[in-house]
């Protein structure tokens, strides 16, 4: 099958990553946060998933994906940016929290942390599967 008849289907990722995705938050829910092992658990389906978004919206060199599609996750992407730096440089505390400072209540117990990564998971893969 070519790669432009894969863009027309969709990747499917339905049928290998059912088991994967719970399995996946249930393993890396065991590193505790904000260390590297969480962050290399963190960036390793992320990064996995942009590549499959980015190999679907460039099927043999034509480009599928608008500048009115990308334009709006840019935005979001560099707003969400500037709040965690601006939030980290006066300091992380209540008046200034970072994303993370406002999630640990909820990521503090394994079972919180599962549901956070299969919130990651299941919202990454909706983004690349839609």
């Amino acid at each position: 099958m070519s790669g432009e008849q894969l863009a027309a289907r969709g990747v499917q990722v339905g049928r290998w990553d059912a088991p994967l995705i719970p399995l996946y938050a249930m393993l890396a829910a065991l590193c505790r946060p904000l260390t590297a092992p969480a962050a290399v658990v963190v960036l390793v389906p992320g990064a996995a998933l942009l590549a499959l978004a980015a190999w679907r919206c460039v099927p043999q060199g034509r480009a599928v994906c608008s500048r009115r599609s990308v334009v709006p996750w840019v935005v979001l992407a560099l707003l969400f940016g500037g709040w965690e730096l601006t939030a980290a440089v006066w300091g992380n505390d209540n008046a200034h929290p970072t994303f993370s400072l406002l999630l640990a209540p909820v990521l503090e117990t394994y079972p919180g942390r599962v549901v956070g990564w299969l919130v990651w998971l299941g919202v990454g893969r909706w983004l690349v599967t839609r």
